[in-house]
C-alpha cells in the first residue's frame, strides 16, 4: 500500500496517511459517463453535453457563488432506488440524485492545502476533511458550505463508521487511536487503539472499521481488538471479504479470497509480481466482483473486473486517473450493479458491472477528484 504524503507547511504525524481501495493486478481502462447513443462502448471525448430537457435553478438569491440545481427531467441510468452519488471537485461538492435526475452543485471554499483529503457522506451532509492542519468543510443538503466543528475540525484521516451517521476520526489527544464521532464531530463513545507500529498507512477496511499494515502483514482494528487479515498484502476490500496477495517461502504468489464472516480462504490464480504498482482495490457489496486497477505493459493504468467465484477477469477501456483513484475516486452502487470511477481530466466514468461496458450518465458534471455513495434511507 502506497503512502500519500500530505502537503502544506504544517503536516500531521506520518501515521496519518490514507489510501483508498483500488487494486493493481492487470491492465485495462475505466468507464466514462458519456458514450455514444449509437451503442458504442467507448467513451466520447470532452465533457458530457447537457440535454436540452434539463432545467437549472438557483436555490439561494444571494451573490455568487451560489448553489446550482439542475433537473434532467428523468431518472439517470434508469435507477429507481433512492441511493445517491456524491463527488468532490475543486471548490465544489456535487450531489447526484439518480432516481430523481437532480444534480446539486454546492460551492466550497478553496482548501489551503494540496495534501490528501477525506471525503465522507452521511444521511444529510457531506464532509471534507484535509489531513493537514487546515480548515475542512461540511456541506449539509441544500445549504451553503460551512467550517467543520468539534472533533472533525482537526487533522488526520476521517474514515467511515459502520453506522452511516458516524465517523472514525484521528484523535488529537491520543495519536495512537481513532475516535468514533457523529457527523457534527461529537464523541460517540468508542475508540480504536492502534499500536505505535501503525505509523504508516491507515485506511478504511471496507466494513466500517480500520485497517493498517505492520510487521507480519495487514491487520483489521476494531474497538474489540486487532486481528491479522493476511501475512501478505491486501489487493481489494469490501463489506463481505478481502482479496489478498500471499507468497510462500519460495516467493510463489497467489491471490486469496478471505471471507470476513467465517475466515474461509479460497485460493485463486497467480498474483502480480510487482505489488508496488497496486493501490487497494474495491470489492462490490455483494462480494462477487473486485475492481482492480494497476499498470499495463505500456506503462498506463487500467481497470479490470475480477469475478471472485470463477477468478475470471474482464477489462474496461478508458483513461483513468491513478492519483484520484488512490484518493477515493472509485465507488460501487449499493446493489453492485454500477461502478463509478474518476477518470482522466476528472471525468466521471460509469461501468455496468454486468457487462463491463461504459454507460452514459447523460448529464454534464464539473471535474471531480473523489466520490462517495449515500445509501437509501441513510
Amino acid at each position: 500500500m502506497a503512502d500519500l504524503l500530505t502537503g502544506g507547511r504544517d503536516r500531521p504525524p506520518r501515521r496519518w496517511v490514507t489510501a483508498v481501495v483500488v487494486l493493481g493486478l492487470l491492465g485495462g481502462g475505466l468507464a466514462f459517463a458519456a458514450t455514444r447513443g449509437s451503442g458504442s462502448d467507448h467513451p466520447t471525448a470532452g465533457p458530457t453535453p447537457t440535454p436540452p430537457a434539463q432545467r437549472t435553478t438557483f436555490t439561494d438569491p444571494g451573490p455568487s457563488p451560489r448553489i446550482v440545481v439542475t433537473d434532467a427531467g428523468h431518472s439517470l441510468l434508469g435507477i429507481k432506488a433512492g441511493w445517491e452519488l456524491f463527488g468532490r471537485g475543486d471548490n465544489v461538492v456535487v450531489r447526484i440524485q439518480l432516481a430523481r435526475g437532480v444534480i446539486t452543485r454546492t460551492p466550497v471554499p478553496t482548501l489551503t492545502s494540496s495534501g490528501p483529503v477525506s471525503f465522507l457522506v452521511g444521511p444529510d451532509r457531506a464532509i471534507i476533511r484535509p489531513l493537514d492542519r487546515v480548515s475542512g468543510y461540511v456541506v449539509a443538503d441544500g445549504k451553503q458550505a460551512r467550517q467543520l466543528t468539534g472533533a472533525l475540525d482537526s487533522y488526520g484521516p476521517a474514515l467511515p463508521g459502520s453506522n452511516p451517521s458516524q465517523v472514525w476520526a484521528a484523535d488529537d489527544r491520543d495519536p495512537n487511536a481513532m475516535t468514533l464521532v457523529d457527523m457534527a464531530g461529537r464523541p460517540a463513545g468508542q475508540s480504536i487503539p492502534l499500536p505505535a507500529e501503525a505509523d504508516g498507512v491507515v485506511v478504511a477496511d471496507g466494513a466500517g472499521y480500520v485497517m493498517f499494515s505492520g510487521t507480519g502483514g495487514v491487520y483489521d482494528a476494531r474497538p474489540t481488538g486487532i486481528r491479522r487479515i493476511t501475512t501478505g498484502t491486501i489487493l481489494a476490500a469490501g463489506p463481505t471479504r478481502w482479496l489478498a496477495r500471499e507468497c510462500d517461502a519460495r516467493h510463489r504468489c497467489t491471490m486469496v479470497d478471505i471471507n470476513r464472516r467465517n475466515g474461509v480462504r479460497s485460493v485463486g490464480g497467480s498474483a502480480v509480481d510487482d505489488p508496488n504498482t497496486a493501490t487497494i482495490g474495491s470489492i462490490s457489496p455483494d462480494g462477487n466482483t473486485a475492481a482492480l486497477i494497476g499498470s499495463t505493459p505500456t506503462g498506463t493504468f487500467g481497470l479490470h473486473l475480477l469475478s471472485l467465484g470463477s477468478w475470471t477477469e474482464r477489462a474496461v477501456s478508458a483513461p483513468i486517473n491513478q492519483a484520484a483513484i488512490q484518493d477515493g475516486g472509485i465507488v460501487w452502487s449499493p446493489d453492485s450493479r454500477w461502478l463509478f470511477v474518476v477518470g482522466a481530466g476528472g471525468r466521471l466514468f460509469v461501468v455496468d458491472a454486468r457487462t463491463a461496458q461504459v454507460r452514459n450518465l447523460g448529464v454534464a458534471l464539473p471535474p471531480l477528484s473523489q466520490l462517495a455513495i449515500r445509501n437509501a434511507g441513510g
